[in-house]
């Protein structure tokens, strides 16, 4: 009987042996894993040597696995597994994984892993990861707290969920948003960055910047920063915009940017002919220098303005100090110097280069001393010629000052004029040096006025 039993079992075992060999490699991803993952490379003794194109075909999972100079293809990848040189791409996924050197991944998720030197492309997604010294481009994603570092992301691509661009990467053509942070000396160049942090990076080319917090960094090229964003101890330039209620603080903005659209400026520089409008306000020990006021609020601030006009015009100024640092001129005097046969009654005049404090300029109205900061004198200014009494007369704008002799000038005489470091603008900038000059010369005869 035993032997009898023995005889049936043994085809049934003999089929069950059979069967599973069969079944080991039914799909052949042993087989072509075994290839790929021994197949010749560069390193090889072999020269030219065709290498196989190795590919893992549908729905297959490779786990702790070496994918090496090989195209995986709606395929998984995850736990520590490895792809150099490879395509990954067509809905694939790659998980807790080292993607580098050169590798492209198209069209694929890639998550929990690091990607080195390689290129993210095609609507791809890369969420959780960390992505070095590689190229995002092509409409794909970098999102769920991926770090960015010494990498460039264009083409379309978005930066998002918390994700972290830094390390000198270039973000262009492409959009940052959802609290994503970039910093560390990146650039944001043609881009669009939103509801997200910017940390010591040049944000430049026509960047919008909206929503965000940008600190430490530069503004430049024609960017835009919008709705609601804060600059903090950065630079604005370049013809950039600052505007949608954004605040600026601790920063500098200059050379031709506008502030606009009801911002706030917080103790920031503003210079180099920025125009601030459109019902901004600036205040709490700001500077506004060489810039166009219009229609805003300055509270609190400094407005000052060197050589060129400052404009200010539909504004509300308050507890402000308007003061400029540059040192008046006299532009012309009159009559002349050299000019001849003046009127002996003639009034004397002399035109500076802005505006002047009227109350610093004084002649002598007593006596034919030389004193006051305005003199006439035909010997030198041993003596000087005595003036009416009151003020010299001032223009409308306050940059001519007009004196009458009493008694009038005698003919045939040589008057010079002096203007001394005693006259000053308004901001208390006094000349910086006397002027005295070569004179003018009344009428050779007891005509026109002359004794």
């Amino acid at each position: 009987m035993n032997k009898i039993i023995i005889i049936l079992l043994f085809p049934l075992f003999s089929l069950a042996l059979f069967s599973c060999a069969n079944s080991e490699d039914s799909s052949s991803v042993t087989t072509q894993l075994g290839q790929g993952l021994d197949q010749p490379n560069s390193n090889d003794d072999q020269d030219n040597v065709a290498l196989p194109v190795v590919t893992l075909g549908s729905c297959e999972s490779l786990d702790k696995s070496t994918v090496d100079n090989s195209t995986v293809d709606n395929s998984t990848i995850l736990d520590n597994s490895s792809i150099k040189d490879s395509t990954v791409k067509n809905c694939s996924t790659v998980r807790r994984s080292i993607v580098d050197n050169s590798s492209t991944i198209d069209n694929s998720s890639i998550s929990y892993s690091t990607i080195n030197k390689s290129n993210i492309c095609v609507r791809s997604t890369i969420d959780n990861s960390s992505i070095d010294n590689a190229t995002v481009c092509n409409s794909s994603s970098v999102a769920g707290n991926a770090t960015i570092t010494g990498s460039t992301v264009d083409n379309s691509s978005t930066v998002t969920g918390g994700s972290t661009v830094r390390g000198g990467s270039t973000v262009s053509w492409s959009t940052v948003d959802n609290s994503s942070t970039v910093d560390n000396s990146s650039t944001i160049d043609n881009a669009t960055v939103s509801y997200s942090t910017i940390n010591k990076s040049n944000i430049c080319a026509q960047s919008t910047i909206d929503n965000s917090s940008i600190d430490n960094a530069t503004v430049c090229n024609n960017s835009s920063v919008t709705d609601n964003s804060t600059v903090t101890g950065s630079t604005v330039d370049n013809s950039s915009t600052v505007t949608g209620g954004s605040t600026i603080t601790s920063s500098t903005v200059n050379s031709n940017s506008t502030i606009t659209g009801g911002s706030t400026v917080t103790g920031s520089t503003v210079n180099n002919n920025t125009t601030v409008q459109g019902a901004s306000t600036v205040r709490n020990s700001s500077s506004i220098c060489y810039a166009t006021i219009d229609n805003a609020t300055i509270d609190n601030s400094t407005v000052c303005n060197g050589s060129v006009v400052m404009s200010i015009s539909n504004r509300t100024v308050q507890n402000q100090i308007m003061t400029e640092s540059d040192a008046p001129t006299v532009s012309s005097n009159s009559p002349a110097d050299s000019s001849s046969s003046i009127s002996c009654t003639t009034s004397i005049s002399v035109t500076f280069s802005e505006d002047m404090d009227t109350t610093s300029i004084t002649t002598n109205t007593t006596d034919t001393s030389c004193s006051g900061s305005f003199q006439i004198s035909s010997d030198n200014f041993v003596s000087c010629i005595q003036m009416t009494s009151g003020n010299p007369t001032a223009s409308s704008d306050n940059t001519t000052l007009s004196v009458v002799p009493s008694p009038i000038l005698i003919h045939s005489t040589t008057y010079k004029i002096r203007v001394t470091t005693g006259v000053k603008d308004p901001s208390g900038n006094p000349m910086s040096s006397q002027l005295t000059g070569t004179g003018f010369t009344t009428s050779n005869t007891k005509t026109n006025g002359c004794d």
